[in-house]
């Protein structure tokens, strides 16, 4: 017994006596300014390019919320302070006994002199020195601005020589890495196509998993940076002023590589399968920006990550180009195959903002509720079913029927309403990533029934066997509001009320009344349509 004890107390002493591991922290700095400095042309997307980055590495970088910040629109002195307090952080962080991995990113204007931030300039030395001297043993930087190649750049002005060196979490290595979207005297150039600053678009879609060009399932630092170089040349290859090409600064020491994404990580995926080969380019439902452009070779599955949302996927063939509808709502993966993709004649067949659907013919099953018809009339409870049919973009032509039952006990007697609609208007959409917006208006035309059964006198419920039977028809204009939430490729869930403004006759005098009618069903999607054409602007981040 002694001994037994003996070696456990031996066996805790050994625990004890070794040093635990470094965790590694991440902590991330995402600045972006549309407003720069004197006469600057204020730009459209670069703050939500710092949230959109900064949410990437939440959702697959393992950056936690508490350790990102993201600066929109912030001034000079603005981020001195940040840098200040990130510092900070840091410094507690390695009290703790652990490791730190800075990111910072910047979308906006800038010169050789510094970054332009709304009315100040932060010097791009400031920048520099500060990336070089952090506390944080990693630094990777990227910076969407005119210039920028400036910061990739040493003092002396040569670039610093690429050395095969990366690191990983585990970060057995220090150092600096930077990359930036051009070099030392050029532009860096936003697109509406795009969504963004191509160079930023085309390092947001490689973190999501078209960088991945090993298929290890993370995306390296190196693999972003390649991805970033080859998009950005590809989509800046027809600009007259010029190329745009991305630099890369790197002073690393060590073994590994810099995982910052893992793509097993997203919640939603489209996956590609092993025997597709082509470019395969995703564009968001909700506002038609470019999403993702992922070059295919056969010989292996690949997959990208997205957030959860609607997309159109587009493959351009010589002949032709094939076009599939993906919905990712509700996360998941979904396997595509260019048999699953319509066929349509060479164009660009995604507009901006509101595409074409492929599935232009939607019928609703729905339960309705209703207000009463008149007044001292009953309310009403039955059932729909509503036809739309595409004939713009975001338009369609709907037609429809119900039939509702309703009724009441009156001190005489019992009053038992039925109700026949028919419905002929327009509808439009406002499709988003997770729902679709629906509006409209029309004419409603009502047939109304009424019954009215005696009751025995001095008996409240009991019927006596005699009855009158008034109908009468009517028609009016109607309004209406409600959202539908897809729930698969197909079939979505549906919610609305609409107004009905019709008059009717009551006790032998015609009267005007509003009824309220509320829906709530399932819709399904059919048929296939040709895309709408394309439109495009093109504009550049000016020094």
């Amino acid at each position: 017994m002694r001994a037994l004890v003996v070696a456990l107390i031996a066996a805790l002493v050994a625990s004890l006596a070794v040093p635990a591991q470094a965790a590694t922290v991440r902590l991330g700095l995402f600045v972006g300014n549309n407003i720069g400095f004197g006469d600057d042309e204020p730009l459209r997307h670069a703050e939500r390019e710092a949230a959109d980055l900064a949410r990437i590495f939440q959702e697959m970088g393992g950056l936690a919320r508490d350790r990102t910040i993201v600066l929109q629109g912030a001034t000079a002195e603005v981020l001195r302070d940040t840098v200040s307090r990130l510092e900070g952080q840091i410094r507690e962080i390695e009290a703790q006994g652990n490791e730190v991995l800075l990111l910072f990113y910047y979308s906006g204007h800038a010169t050789h002199d510094g970054l332009n931030l709304r009315g100040s300039t932060l010097p791009m030395e400031w920048l520099r020195r500060w990336l070089e001297t952090s506390r944080a043993r990693i630094r990777i930087a990227f910076v969407d601005a005119c210039e920028s190649g400036t910061l990739a750049r040493t003092r002396g002005g040569k670039p610093v020589e690429a050395v095969e060196l990366s690191v990983d979490d585990a970060l057995t290595a220090t150092g600096l890495a930077v990359i930036t979207s051009t070099g030392p005297l050029s532009v860096a150039r936003e697109s509406d196509q795009f969504g963004g600053g191509v160079f930023s678009r085309a390092l947001t879609t490689g973190l999501r998993g078209t960088a991945d060009r090993d298929g290890d399932g993370v995306v390296s630092l190196e693999e972003a940076y390649e991805h970033a170089f080859a998009e950005t040349v590809i989509g800046t290859a027809s600009a007259s002023s010029g190329v745009q090409r991305p630099e890369y600064r790197k002073e690393l020491s060590g073994v590994g590589q810099v995982v910052l994404t893992r793509i097993g990580e997203g919640a939603a995926g489209l996956v590609l399968p092993e025997e597709l080969e082509g470019v395969y380019t995703v564009v968001s439902v909700a506002d038609g920006r470019v999403v993702a452009r992922l070059e295919k070779e056969p010989g292996a599955s690949r997959r990208l990550s997205l957030p959860t949302g609607r997309y159109l996927v587009r493959k351009v063939r010589k002949e032709d180009v094939l076009v599939a509808e993906l919905d990712l709502v509700w996360g998941g993966d979904r396997w595509l195959d260019d048999t699953q993709m319509a066929v349509l004649p060479l164009g660009d067949p995604l507009t901006r903002g509101s595409p074409w659907s492929l599935r232009p013919v939607m019928v609703s099953f729905r339960g309705t509720g209703s207000s009463p018809a008149a007044d001292a009339n009953p309310g009403h409870g039955g059932a729909e079913i509503a036809v739309r049919v595409r004939i713009l973009p975001t338009l369609g032509i709907t037609f429809g029927g119900g039939y509702e039952r309703g009724g009441k006990w009156a001190f005489t007697g019992r009053l038992q309403t039925g109700i026949a609609r028919g419905m002929l208007g327009v509808l439009g959409e406002r499709r988003f990533n997770r729902v679709d917006v629906q509006f409209g208006a029309g004419v409603e035309a009502l047939v109304i029934r009424q019954i009215f059964q005696f009751t025995e006198p001095g008996e409240r419920n009991r019927i006596d066997g005699t009855e009158q039977r008034f109908t009468q028809f009517t028609a009016g204009p109607y309004v209406q509001a409600g959202v539908h939430i897809p729930v698969g490729p197909v079939v979505g869930l549906e919610f609305g009320a609409r107004a009905v403004f019709y008059p009717v006759d009551v006790d032998f005098q015609r009267s005007f009344f509003v009824m309220g009618q509320a829906y709530a069903g399932v819709g399904f999607r059919f048929g296939g349509k040709k895309l709408g054409g394309a439109s495009k602007a093109t504009s550049r981040r000016a020094p």
